[in-house]
């Protein structure tokens, strides 16, 4: 049984490890206010700096001129405020940084998660850039068949028919899995209890 135990609390000390360096993930939510509705995940990352950006995420959008599934284009590297790249479609500038607790340079006062270079994400020839505005809004822009076609506003909050976007980080797998092992070992302690109780 301390074998056992010893593997589990090894197996355990590992994950934790790990799951520090990799990366931390953010659910988006929104509402286009027009019955389009989507969600998303982003996979943050550090680098060397100190700085934060969405490594690989992907979005998925219900309805309308860009319905349907589109991917973090990230092949373009990350970079941070005043940085930028050019879209493969030369449609867009963008950076992928991702800013937390007040860290963005350009609206330091909102504490905005994104710049006016933003995200972008790929469907094929496709394009949508996700960016903040001084104001706190956002604004999902997209360059679909060729043209720039696909223009919302989005806002943190809204009433009933207002855009609405949030940012909120997503529940960390590891912590589920430790929770189930550390609900194994209990029963594997209980059980080792059992059969060595004296008669």
């Amino acid at each position: 049984m301390k074998v056992f135990e010893a593997c589990i609390l090894t197996w355990l000390l590992v994950v934790g490890i790990v799951t520090q360096a990799n990366a931390a993930p953010f659910n988006i939510t929104f509402d286009l206010g027009q019955g389009d509705i989507g969600s998303g995940q982003i996979d943050v990352l550090p680098d060397s700096n100190g700085n934060f950006f969405a490594a690989s995420g992907f979005l998925t959008i219900s309805s309308g001129a860009a319905a349907g599934n589109w991917s973090l284009y990230s092949a373009g590297g990350a970079t941070t405020y005043p940085g930028y790249f050019t879209s493969p479609t030369g449609a867009y500038w963008y950076n992928n940084a991702f800013y937390l607790n007040g860290t963005n340079p350009q609206y330091p006062s909102i504490n905005a998660p994104l710049d006016n270079y933003g995200l972008l994400f790929a469907q094929g020839s496709n394009e949508l850039n996700l960016w903040g505005n001084a104001d706190g809004s956002f604004t999902l822009h997209g360059s679909i068949n060729g043209f720039q076609n696909f223009n919302t506003p989005i806002f943190t909050a809204g009433g009933p028919g207002t855009p609405v976007i949030s940012f909120t980080p997503a529940p960390e797998p590891t912590a589920a899995a430790l929770a189930s092992f550390g609900s194994l070992l209990f029963a594997a302690r209980r059980r080792t209890t059992k059969r060595c109780r004296p008669m």
